[in-house]
């Protein structure tokens, strides 16, 4: 490992070609940068010919590369600055004379006379060089927002329309001056003995800024060479496999990978991702054993994609199933679900039976939220059940692994399912919209009402007043604080804001019209009591019981 002081103009001068390797992140500099960059600039703009401003530290190793062509470096640190000075270069060229432009775009810009792949003396990472290139070698500024693009339009504007700081206009003469003079680095050369991950793992892996994504990315890239030219393996790796998924997944590609590596049944923490896949793939010896671990990492990020979009899902039941869900905020499950919908991938796991293993996760979160069993287990129950996944039965087996665990891991049986619905508080919780609109959706209209706009109102109101008390009788507070928030006393509507504190009769009135079925029994009543509450609350169980089945061995 060599260091030494250096002018950062160093890296465009001679036949060389720095890359930035693909497993570094795209360009990412914005507006503060630039004007930092600028402001910086334009102190010694003004300053004598001895001022300097030094812009860090920038490392690069030696690319191993074919015997012929111009020197090739990788950019291990200091991609955004090399990055911005290269963009300002090309926005210098574009805004000066003819000679002066000519000699900015054949010194520092591009090899001349070489193949078209030496041509450019600095190559970004694959995601920004289509951006690039045309900035650099078409001269042509790209339609659409991208901040290399940005990037440029910034330098071109204050080149053309700037001042210095005594209000004269800029000079792009001296502008290039400052570059080629004042603008210094450190420059840290490895050998060819040094391993370019490590370092840059040394540089980067401190939790900033690179995401947990990012580093696994790095990590599986740098296990394939380098990519010198179009079709090599690291690129063809990252343009096969990676790039999709990013593609598809895009913020949620971490915690995609977080659950991958949990499917098998281990515990992973958002900063352990990086951690555990690298862990796993040292075991693998061979680029070949990394690729076929890439591909298949690859076809769940399919999977995943329809368990965060189910509309990806082709099979309607399925997709329903996934839909509900995603609306139950279930995010626990999904490491089963990715050995699940595996299975159903690959034909071990039949349409019918994939649909009954959905069913009972659905019924086992509803069952658990409706009784308030608290949900610290969750995570550990669909991680056991992950690890212990079997090769066939897997309906049969997942009842009875649910049907088997007791206290805060229990699957809820009809009798406290019963119970909860008559006398648990369910106003405020998760679940509960999602179970009153899918009791509404169980009556099957062949016209349904659309509830998206439907929200929980009580019918027996949040606030007692003189008409309710009456209504209520003697016990009213007792009656209104023990079944205000249960299920016997919420329902849907999208007439909440005028419904209010209204009494009975004039709520009713309100919803004559209703088309909501959930109501309907209301408009059946003359009154408003503890008696039509539990009875009501009855009703909906019976319809719940029937959604969402209970454990194995219990009657249904």
């Amino acid at each position: 490992m060599e260091a030494s002081p250096a002018k950062v103009i160093q890296y465009f001068n001679g036949e060389k070609q720095n890359l930035i390797p693909l497993f570094q992140r795209p360009y990412s500099w914005k507006k503060q940068h630039w004007q930092a960059l600028w402001d910086d600039m334009l102190v010694q703009y003004d300053a004598d010919e001895k001022s300097s401003h030094f812009m860090g530290t920038i490392v690069s190793v030696p690319a191993r590369s074919v015997p012929v062509g111009v020197s090739k470096y990788l950019i291990i640190d200091g991609q955004q600055r090399l990055t911005t000075i290269s963009i300002l270069l090309a926005a210098l060229r574009d805004a000066v004379d003819k000679n002066t432009a000519d000699r900015i775009h054949e010194v520092y810009l591009t090899n001349r006379f070489r193949d078209p792949e030496d041509t450019l003396k600095f190559v970004p990472t694959q995601a920004d060089r289509h951006t690039y290139k045309s900035i650099v070698l078409d001269r042509v500024i790209p339609d659409g927002e991208g901040l290399m693009t940005e990037a440029y339009e910034f330098f071109k504007r204050q080149l053309e329309t700037g001042v210095d700081n005594n209000g004269d206009m800029i000079d792009c003469s001296r502008v290039l001056a400052t570059v080629e003079h004042a603008l210094h680095i450190v420059m840290i050369n490895l050998g060819d003995d040094d391993d370019p991950y490590l370092i840059f793992e040394s540089l980067n892996f401190k939790g900033e800024p690179l995401t947990q994504a990012d580093l696994v990315r790095n990590y599986i890239l740098m296990r394939f060479r380098h990519s010198m030219s179009v079709g090599g393996e690291q690129e063809r790796i990252y343009s096969r496999y990676w790039l999709p998924m990013e593609r598809q997944l895009g913020e949620n590609l971490t915690e995609f990978l977080r659950h991958y590596a949990m499917k098998d049944g281990d515990n992973i923490y958002q900063r352990g991702i990086y951690s555990a896949t690298k862990a796993h793939l040292k075991g693998m010896s061979t680029p070949a054993e990394v690729e076929a671990e890439i591909q298949r990492m690859n076809n769940f990020a399919n999977m995943y994609a329809s368990v965060l979009d189910p509309q990806l899902e082709s099979s309607p039941t399925i997709r329903a199933r996934l839909e509900n869900i995603k609306s139950l905020d279930v995010g626990t499950s999904y490491p089963l679900l990715l050995r699940l919908l595996e299975g159903h991938r690959t034909g071990r796991i039949a349409t019918e039976e994939l649909d009954k293993c959905l069913s009972l996760i659905e019924s086992f979160v509803v069952r658990r939220a409706a009784c308030v069993v608290p949900t610290n287990a969750l995570n550990k129950l669909f991680l056991l059940w992950a690890k212990n996944f079997p090769a066939d039965d897997h309906a049969e087996w997942l009842i009875a692994a649910m049907s088997a665990g007791a206290g805060g891991r229990r699957f809820p049986t009809n009798a406290e399912f019963a119970e909860a619905f008559k006398s648990v508080s369910q106003y405020g919780r998760g679940a509960t919209r999602f179970i009153l609109c899918k009791i509404e959706e169980s009556f099957a209209h062949k016209e349904p009402v659309n509830l998206v706009s439907a929200t929980i109102e009580h019918v027996l109101p949040q606030t007692l007043t003189s008409d309710w008390i009456s209504e209520l009788g003697d016990d009213a507070r007792s009656v209104h604080s023990r079944l205000l928030d249960t299920f016997g006393n919420l329902t849907l509507t999208a007439y909440n804001g005028e419904l209010g504190n209204l009494s009975f009769a004039e709520k009713m009135a309100k919803l004559s019209n209703t088309h909501i079925e959930l109501n309907r029994w209301l408009l059946a009543q003359s009154n408003w009591r503890e008696v039509e509450i539990m009875k009501r609350a009855e009703l909906l169980f019976d319809i719940a019981k029937r959604i969402w089945p209970g454990p194995a061995e219990t009657p249904q």
